[in-house]
């Protein structure tokens, strides 16, 4: 008998709304915009991969890691792709890309430090909530737009006024690939690729699929058993290996460290080199990377 059967799934009543993945990650996070559908969905990933919980915490800390060491770089402006429904306060470990970009800018360049951030969803929830809660600041912006689409994107009036694309952009796509195919993971990386300022950075995040069983997996095949339950809900899953990672990113230059472990990324590079190794409480199930566009 698989592990999943410990929490069978519930014939859904007439007008449930099926389970949607932010808020799977917000009810794994502690929050309260998630539903029935959401919590049973996730409560059946967790028997499959105990590690799950704080592999999304774990991402959001990342968030915050990488655009810190993003702005001590000199990165202002930031485009975040699939931007996920707003988080409540975590303390400085796990800020909103706004806020982590000032929190580095404000100490070289003073309170007016020049940060832009747009965030972008096609889910109405997540655009609506990031409207309402992390575009109040000056120089942020919440778009309800479809990623996929990078030149229609980057042609929005909205967005040309809020970023400046003479000058180089910082993308985030953490958590966004695994929800795409292949064609569409393409695209977009060359899309971006090709359409943003010479200088721009990529930081990627993507479930794996060839690292070993996290820990308590008990042996597992933790992200098989993941992506079932994903399929059985009507959502299409796509972990890909850190060859398949390098493969996506064939016209970008990948920064040192390369694709390795999100929890492993900035251990002994860069300015937040004193990071420390992470243990087996720290595992994610998941690749990171940053890569740029050629400079002019």
């Amino acid at each position: 008998m698989s592990s999943m059967s410990l929490v069978p799934p519930r014939s859904p009543a007439p007008g449930d709304r099926p389970p949607h993945v932010s808020r799977v990650a917000d009810y794994f996070t502690g929050g309260l915009d998630n539903l029935r559908a959401d919590r049973e969905l996730a409560d059946r990933l967790r028997v499959a991969a105990p590690w799950l919980p704080q592999s999304v915490r774990a991402h959001r800390a990342h968030t915050t890691h990488v655009v810190r060491h993003l702005a001590s770089e000199g990165f202002h402006q930031y485009l975040d792709l699939g931007c996920g429904l707003p988080y409540a306060d975590q303390g400085d470990e796990a800020l909103h890309p706004y806020d982590a970009a000032r929190s580095i800018l404000v100490d070289v360049h003073g309170a007016q430090a020049d940060v832009r951030t747009v965030y972008v969803d096609n889910y109405g929830p997540a655009y609506g909530l990031a409207n309402t809660i992390l575009a109040e600041a000056r120089g942020t912006l919440a778009v309800h737009a479809d990623a996929r689409n990078v030149a229609g994107l980057l042609a929005l009036p909205s967005v040309t006024s809020t970023l400046n694309l003479d000058r180089p952009v910082a993308v985030l796509a953490h958590d966004l690939l695994p929800w795409l195919g292949d064609h569409y993971a393409v695209d977009l990386l060359n899309d971006l690729c090709r359409l943003l300022p010479p200088g721009s950075a990529l930081s990627l995040t993507h479930t794996a699929s060839d690292l070993p069983p996290g820990p308590e997996s008990e042996g597992k095949d933790c992200i098989r058993m993941m992506a079932a339950l994903y399929a059985e809900a009507g959502i299409a899953f796509h972990p890909r290996s850190a060859g398949h990672l390098r493969a996506l990113l064939n016209r970008w230059s990948v920064q040192e460290p390369g694709v390795v472990r999100t929890e492993l990324w900035g251990s002994g590079y860069g300015p937040f080199a004193q990071r420390p190794l992470a243990g087996a409480a720290d595992f994610t199930g998941a690749y990171a990377a940053v890569a740029l566009t050629t400079a002019p």
